[in-house]
């Protein structure tokens, strides 16, 4: 499993701009009629021609053209006056000791240099350098191979793996633009990319589950890829026509569930194996040399054979699971309203990938794919002998 790949099924469950009890209070309403007339129209008397309109002589707004920063990142006086008023009407509930409230689907978190979820942010990017750290060592052994048609089977697997690795760092680039500016376009692009890592997950562990890497499965190969890519184009051209939410978590979910099995088919098979060379004495501990030991879970467990090594990414599928409580148990921005469930969960989302995720892939492909690539094609020599 790919996993950020689970990590972007839960996002389509859990996420999505709707609107929230925030949106629907008068007080926000008020607020924002109030702000916008003020700041924007240069309407200060506005009331006396609205006398139905609620007034509060305490509310302060900013006045004044907004910093150029601000603009930058696409706000304007009445999306700042959005802004304004979450935080004003937040604050005004605390006091109060009432409950706090979403807008637009998201906690009023406290804006940072323009920046909506500063620390959604921080740990996106965290995402992105683990995966880059994991991209550098993929890259490392893919210039390692020598040529050869054997190798070149080899090579496809690889391929498979630079391309997962490259898509999921695109979704967390466009996950950090997201959380730096919520706008319709840093949406889509978030949700579009998102689907293709989860895509793309499937089509890689797809690939080795169904081992499309063999000479004898170029076929299958290609029409599995082409498969994935149709989808995929289908995948947009329906949400483009028609964006929805709901048809966007389930195709999520679906191709999340066949990833999913995928991983716990290939694992299956690499206990299977190494259990059996166990019950004959001809184990080896062909793994050791791939595991970092100062990033990896458990490892006086998973070191101690290939064979328990072999389960290692259902440990990591075990967190990003358990870090999913931190969204469905969601809860009001702690930290000076920092801080969030979905944040946290992003923060979470890093230690997979840094502890030995790509540790494991590599050795699956050196170490299991590539042997049975050697083995298949020493059966076709003799074959044809």
């Amino acid at each position: 499993m790919h996993i950020s790949s689970l990590v972007v099924v839960v996002l389509s469950l859990l996420t999505g701009a709707m609107a929230s009890p925030g949106d629907d209070l008068w007080a926000t309403i008020d607020c924002k009629y109030q702000c916008e007339q003020i700041s924007c129209e240069n309407n200060r008397h506005y009331y006396r021609i609205h006398p139905d309109r609620y007034y509060n002589p305490s509310w302060r707004f900013t006045e004044g053209p907004l910093p150029k920063y601000l603009e930058w990142l696409a706000w304007d006086c009445y999306s700042n006056c959005d802004y304004q008023c979450q935080r004003i009407i937040t604050e005004e509930r605390r006091n109060n000791h009432e409950e706090i409230y979403q807008f637009h689907g998201k906690w009023p978190f406290v804006r940072v240099a323009g920046i909506q979820e500063v620390t959604s942010v921080i740990f996106s990017l965290g995402n992105l350098v683990v995966h880059g750290l994991g991209l550098k060592k993929i890259w490392h052994k893919w210039n390692s191979i020598p040529n050869g048609p054997a190798h070149d089977r080899l090579k496809s697997q690889y391929i498979n793996l630079i391309l997962m690795t490259l898509v999921s760092m695109g979704a967390w680039i466009f996950s950090t633009i997201f959380h730096i500016r919520d706008l319709d376009i840093t949406e889509k692009l978030d949700y579009y990319c998102a689907g293709l890592t989860v895509l793309m997950g499937f089509h890689t562990l797809g690939a080795r589950f169904g081992e499309l890497y063999l000479e004898s499965n170029a076929n299958y190969r290609y029409a599995f890829s082409a498969i994935c890519a149709v989808s995929y184009a289908g995948h947009i051209a329906r949400l483009v026509i028609d964006w929805s939410y709901t048809y966007n978590m389930r195709a999520n979910i679906f191709i999340g569930i066949l990833q999913n099995i995928c991983l716990v088919g290939i694992c299956y098979y690499i206990y299977s194996h190494y259990y059996y060379l166990e019950q004959d004495n001809k184990s080896t501990q062909n793994h050791l040399k791939y595991i970092d030991f100062r990033a990896i879970i458990l490892p006086s467990f998973f070191s101690r054979s290939p064979k328990l090594y072999s389960l290692y990414p259902l440990m990591l599928g075990i967190i990003v699971i358990l870090g999913m409580s931190l969204e469905i148990f969601d809860f009001p921005p702690i930290f000076y309203d920092l801080v969030d469930a979905h944040s946290l969960w992003h923060l979470v989302t890093i230690f997979p990938a840094y502890f030995g995720w790509y540790d494991w892939m590599l050795w699956d492909i050196h170490e299991n794919v590539w042997p049975h690539i050697q083995q298949v094609e020493l059966l076709n020599v003799k074959k044809n002998e």
